[in-house]
């Protein structure tokens, strides 16, 4: 049987307008008493009904996190990060996977925010704009974006009103110098690109900026061929057979996202090319488990700890009414054995080579 507030009423000797004024934090309630209340109700298991909160505050103390693909190893670990986040500031969370989906996206934003199941909601949008994204925008709901930033345009409600959201996203542009420097230290001219989709900014982003590093070092433009994935293994796997299909394919390869990694390392492997002998290999989105690979993987991590915090600071700030601040904490290299100096040869292909992905170079 669930315990009540008249149970811990019971336990603390007071009345349960007490209880609920002292959970709630009332000034009226002196510390010794409410430190008797709180600690009553923790050792009593006492949970308040989040409906009944609700209508008493105007708050439920919960929080929303819809993120695009939960079974990607980084998102996995953001959504921990940012529950626990969110837990040291006594707020629960209701996690929804969109599954890379924009409809499932905007299905969850509907239910969360007109059912009122939450106070705001964290998002990770699948794409740069949704009518459900504009809908929470014109509602005016409490939105932080997280990790890929929307394309706002026009000048209605919506638009101004997502324009304000704040942003929290790593800023990888020093990583992704840094593998520039890596692979061209290591005079590997040639170099694939697997870049997430590029309807969105993080992908064209990504494959813009490290670009323009290669390209400052003095790699040729025709020696950088940018394949396009969509953040899944299978899409790592076909582009790296898109890749060794050219009539001089790469001797260095960029997956930016970490599952695209995975799929790539496993289509060089199903290819019998070697890393690093033959392919150099840098990942995106750092695992704890990338350094058990064989070699280990060279990977951009991003700092899912300072994005967690600064996630749920600014959803905290948007909803106490303050001035909320979006954040770019920055991502750092992490070095392993998956690059090697640019092998004198081409790598041989021994795989049939089947890919309907868009390339470009």
């Amino acid at each position: 049987m669930a315990v009540t507030m008249q149970d811990v009423a019971v336990q603390v000797g007071v009345s349960a307008a007490t209880v609920s004024l002292a959970l709630s934090g009332s000034p009226r309630i002196s510390p010794s008493t409410r430190d008797k209340v709180e600690q009553a109700a923790r050792q009593m298991g006492y949970r308040p009904h989040v409906g009944a909160r609700a209508l008493r505050t105007d708050s439920t103390r919960t929080i929303g996190l819809v993120v695009s693909d939960v079974a990607n190893p980084f998102f996995a670990e953001l959504a921990g990060a940012i529950q626990r986040a969110a837990a040291r500031r006594d707020y629960s969370l209701v996690l929804c996977n969109s599954d890379e989906d924009a409809d499932r996206q905007d299905d969850y934003l509907s239910s969360l925010l007109a059912g009122r199941q939450v106070d705001g909601v964290i998002v990770v949008p699948t794409s740069a704009m949704t009518p459900g994204l504009r809908q929470a925008g014109t509602d005016g709901a409490r939105m932080v974006l997280l990790d890929r930033p929307v394309e706002v345009t026009g000048r209605g409600a919506a638009a101004r009103h997502l324009g304000r959201s704040p942003i929290v996203r790593s800023d990888a542009r020093a990583a992704l110098d840094e593998v520039a420097e890596m692979l061209t230290a290591l005079g590997h001219q040639r170099i694939g690109i697997i870049a997430p989709p590029l309807q969105t900014q993080v992908g064209r982003e990504r494959r813009d900026v490290l670009t323009e590093a290669l390209m400052q070092r003095g790699v040729p433009r025709r020696g950088i061929t940018v394949v396009e994935g969509d953040f899944r293994e299978d899409s790592g796997a076909r582009a790296v057979r898109r890749l060794l299909s050219r009539r001089q394919p790469p001797t260095a390869v960029f997956a930016a996202d970490g599952l695209m990694a995975v799929g790539a390392l496993k289509g060089l492997r199903a290819a019998k090319v070697r890393v690093p002998q033959d392919v150099s290999l840098v990942g995106f989105d750092d695992a704890p488990w990338f350094d058990l690979f064989d070699p280990p993987l060279t990977s951009i991590a991003q700092p899912i700890a300072a994005l967690a915090a600064a996630a749920v600071d600014a959803m905290l700030d948007l909803l106490a009414g303050r001035s909320a601040q979006s954040a770019y904490p920055p991502c750092h290299l992490v070095r392993r054995g998956s690059c090697g100096a640019a092998p004198d040869h081409s790598p041989a292909v021994t795989t049939p080579v089947t890919s309907t992905r868009k390339e470009s170079q």
